[in-house]
């Protein structure tokens, strides 16, 4: 009998299928192989999953873009065994006057010049297998003038909130083919001291939603206003109707410790209680004896804040620490790496992950404010923070 003519694709030859192909039982033409899926975290209650089901536990450092260099991942793994994830605060967004904003009012809202610098930094951590946090830095979306000009943020403007959401969506699908994004962090540290906390999550659920309806098996991150603030880490953030989320805070505490005052000069030490927990608004909430009580700076005191305000969350979600440092204006004989070592134990300990402020920076020398682990002269030369490295590296 006469062969059968067909095309499995448009784009193949002609091939004629004869009865005895069926009577010898040949197999018809393999099917082509379906795309490799995108390397993604998966969330199983409070524990990261990589795709190979291994648990991962993300930590790292936060890249600002402007201090990205090529090969910043492979140094970051050579430099630091076991370090796993870059927090790249690239999404800038309604975040200053520069022309390096992304803000843009022609949708998709978000400029497409901005994917070079973004892309490069993102391929400097995901090429060397190391995993990205891609953030949102918006000053003046979240709230930076709250006071002055509450409706100028995406709380209280619905245009400025939808226009932010397109963007991310936008931003989304871009990366949604590539391999390593751990999660998108939609909105760094909202800086409203007035807006509500359900305000904030309504935002927070609008956000994820979107996101994820452009990349759908990438977690969301989100943290509790003002300021990403330990203290307000409690349930008042929650989506639970999402179960891919990953939730986070800051832990610049006590901040004149972290920063360098000289109010605060040693660790272990003895101070205040307004002094440990930053001043007002926070002494009603966490110092039950008046602010003037005196609190034992220890490593047990941060593993009970951990304790008090984390460990809930973690019942039922992964928690990561997106910023934490300690200057290097306090001096290695005041306990600045002492009390690294212990915050990376307690946190290690909690099974909480971490990104330090911050992975590189450069100048003419290390300033007082200053926290990378990684110094780049202006010269060119590179000196490294070993004692830096050497106080965290068992708990990574």
């Amino acid at each position: 009998m006469p062969g059968i003519a067909c095309k499995l694709f448009a784009s193949m030859p002609t091939k004629n299928i004869t009865n005895l192909d069926f009577v010898s039982g040949a197999a018809p033409p393999a099917a082509p192989p379906p795309p490799p899926s995108t390397v993604r975290l998966h969330i199983q209650g409070h524990q990261l999953f990589d795709h190979t089901g291994s648990a991962v536990r993300l930590t790292g450092f936060n890249w600002p873009l402007e201090h990205v260099h090529p090969g910043d991942g492979k140094l970051m793994l050579r430099k630091l065994r076991g370090a796993n994830v870059a927090r790249i605060i690239g999404v800038l967004w309604d975040n200053s006057d520069s022309p390096t904003d992304c803000y843009t009012d022609t949708a998709p809202y978000f400029k497409e010049t901005c994917y070079g610098p973004l892309d490069a930094a993102v391929k400097a951590a995901t090429e060397a297998g190391v995993w990205v946090v891609l953030t949102a830095r918006c000053a003046f979306a979240a709230g930076q003038a709250y006071a002055s000009d509450p409706m100028a943020n995406v709380f209280h403007n619905s245009t400025l909130r939808n226009m932010l959401y397109v963007a991310w969506e936008h931003v989304a699908a871009h990366y949604a083919s590539w391999d390593y994004i751990a999660a998108y962090e939609v909105l760094a540290e909202p800086r409203d001291k007035n807006v509500n906390a359900s305000v904030v999550k309504e935002f927070y659920k609008g956000a994820c939603a979107v996101v994820q309806s452009a990349d759908p098996n990438t977690p969301c991150m989100v943290g509790p206003a003002p300021y990403y603030k330990i203290w307000h880490f409690t349930s008042d953030i929650l989506l639970p109707e999402n179960p891919n989320v990953i939730y986070t805070f800051d832990y610049f505490i006590p901040p004149d410790w972290c920063f360098g005052a000289s109010t605060m000069p040693t660790y272990p030490g003895t101070y205040t209680c307004a002094e440990m927990v930053g001043g007002e608004p926070w002494t009603d909430l966490l110092c039950p004896h008046g602010s003037a009580a005196t609190v034992n700076f220890t490593a047990e005191w941060n593993a009970q804040n951990f304790a008090r305000f984390a460990a809930p969350i973690l019942k039922t979600a992964p928690v990561f620490v997106n910023q934490w440092s300690v200057v290097h204006g306090v001096p290695a004989s005041n306990g600045r790496y002492t009390f690294m070592s212990d915050v990376a134990r307690s946190l290690q300990h909690m099974g909480i992950g971490w990104a330090w402020w911050v992975w590189r920076g450069g100048g003419d020398g290390w300033a007082h404010g200053s926290s990378e682990f990684v110094y780049q002269w202006t010269n060119g030369t590179i000196e490294y923070d070993d004692a830096a490295f050497a106080a965290v590296a068992p708990y990574v």
